[in-house]
């Protein structure tokens, strides 16, 4: 036992940790529920009802105390379960199983909330997936986890080594690249986004790199005729997916 409480501290702690084993921890009976068919083990010092559903299924469950259990845990309030989870891979290819896929293409974004945020308001959009470039920050710290309430578990999500050769195939496959960008040409409710496309979104600070809005075939903006500067990344992608969403509803830009 003393060996498994080691590995999920050592998951929670350090990204390499989590990369080599492929596996990473979630805390809580919502998220462990969601991950029901990537489950490793499961440790708990509660006797939820959720255990005796999981050991049915087959899952091997190990009880601890609750002294032990908050050595381990990552928040402030345990919640008396959590289980290391098996991590699943995904290509751009898996991007494809529907005609005309809505996918958002994360660049640099830093902030694991609204990296969770992010992957969240696309699966309530109903997107394709989520493609994540180098340099965003890991979509298995837990505080992304949580934020994304269950989400990372809904949807593809894509981890690519090489932005522009990402972006590159998404062009072969006549994907529209649209830039979500602060110093966009075109407000974000005067595009289309029917047919085949990705919402580009970039760092919190410094935005997409020139180089990569080079490579899109539209860049927009949100309008802000109030006093504030900006809009977090999380909230700014949430407002064009849904734009994106209520055309597709309608079946029409416009």
């Amino acid at each position: 036992m003393k060996e498994k409480l080691r590995l999920v501290r050592t998951l929670l702690e350090k990204r390499n940790a989590r990369r080599k084993e492929g596996r990473f921890v979630v805390e809580g009976p919502h998220l462990v529920e969601e991950a029901v068919d990537q489950l490793d083990f499961v440790i708990y010092s509660e006797q939820l009802p959720l255990v005796s559903k999981l050991a049915d299924l087959g899952v091997d469950c190990y009880k601890v105390s609750k002294k032990q259990f908050a050595e381990v845990s990552d928040v402030e309030t345990p919640q008396g379960i959590l289980a290391v989870v098996k991590q699943r891979q995904f290509q751009l290819s898996d991007l494809f199983n529907s005609v005309e896929p809505l996918i958002v293409f994360c660049v640099e974004v830093q902030d694991p909330g609204n990296l969770g945020t992010i992957i969240r308001t696309a699966d309530a959009v109903g997107a394709a997936g989520v493609v994540l470039a180098k340099g965003t920050v890991d979509l298995y710290n837990s505080k992304v986890i949580r934020s994304t309430m269950g989400s990372l578990f809904h949807l593809p999500i894509v981890m690519v080594p090489d932005t522009v050769a990402a972006i590159e195939q998404l062009k072969k496959q006549l994907v529209r690249l649209i830039a979500a960008d602060i110093l966009g040409s075109d407000d974000y409710f005067d595009v289309d986004y029917i047919g085949k496309t990705a919402i580009l979104v970039g760092n919190e600070g410094a935005g997409l790199p020139t180089n990569i809005t080079d490579l899109c075939d539209q860049t927009v903006k949100i309008p802000m005729p109030g006093r504030a500067e900006s809009l977090n990344v999380g909230v700014s992608t949430a407002v064009v997916l849904y734009e994106a969403l209520r055309q597709r509803m309608r079946g029409r830009f416009g």
